[in-house]
């Protein structure tokens, strides 16, 4: 339900929340470019979220759920969705594809192998598009790092290495890489709130990778929700977006 058949989205702007603002937007419509969070810099206390695909998909695989999802409940938040490199997939025979990482097996499972070269590449991308947003104006605690599948475990690692407290995290149907060996106590963001959101049903990546993560996050004194949902699979559900929209709307209130 999440992919599109539009073009790629890097960023989906925030919505005009004054005249202002819309008087900006409608000018840079004139002049030929989009209505991005980057024409709309007066929207009051704006916010970012970062949020990266799974494996195999695009920026835009996602664009438009967001976009019609959260722009009515959190219109000053704007969304970047940067793109994984291509690379070969080892459970995927070699073939080469948009991945963030490589993997050796589906289903991800707890103890699954960590391409540590792989997520230390990935985890400067997604920190260049934080540095960005702060370059940008927006405080890094009001930019939250979030991510499905394969993204959800780059958000997760990326939010415990960031070298300032940012906004939030939320992993939906990921895994925690590295989580045996990452510092998460000592990490700029142990004190920073963690959505987690899982589908009981998921045969891509087990639940019982969310318990992993939520149990290694409290043990380290970081607060944590987890949502699971009955019934659903590797995908999402409205359940799940109506507790991730409550979820931004008080980390980015």
């Amino acid at each position: 339900r999440h992919r599109t058949s539009k073009a790629t989205a890097d960023l989906i702007g925030a919505c005009p929340t004054d005249a202002a603002t819309a008087a900006l937007c409608l000018l840079a419509l004139l002049l030929g470019s989009p209505c991005t969070a980057a024409t709309m810099s007066t929207v009051a206390h704006p916010a970012r979220v970062i949020f990266m695909h799974g494996l195999g998909d695009t920026p835009s695989g996602w664009a438009d759920t967001l976009r019609s999802t959260f722009s009515a409940r959190v219109p000053h938040v704007s969304w970047a969705l940067p793109a994984a490199p291509k690379a070969p997939v080892t459970c995927n025979g070699g073939m080469v594809m948009n991945s963030w990482m490589d993997l050796h097996e589906i289903p991800v499972e707890p103890g699954a192998h960590d391409d540590e070269a792989g997520i230390g590449r990935s985890v400067s991308t997604v920190h260049r598009a934080i540095d960005e947003a702060v370059a940008s104006g927006i405080p890094a605690e009001r930019i939250v790092v979030a991510g499905f599948s394969q993204g959800a475990a780059m958000a997760f690692i990326s939010t415990l290495r960031y070298p300032k407290k940012l906004g939030g995290c939320v992993i939906l149907s990921g895994w925690p890489p590295l989580i045996n060996k990452e510092p998460i106590a000592l990490s700029a963001n142990a004190k920073t709130e963690f959505f987690i959101a899982h589908g009981l049903s998921d045969n891509v990546v087990t639940a019982e990778c969310a318990q992993l993560t939520g149990e290694g996050l409290s043990a380290a004194g970081v607060p944590a929700r987890m949502r699971l949902y009955p019934g659903m699979a590797h995908s999402s559900c409205d359940k799940e977006m109506q507790d991730l929209g409550e979820f931004l709307a008080e980390v980015l209130a």
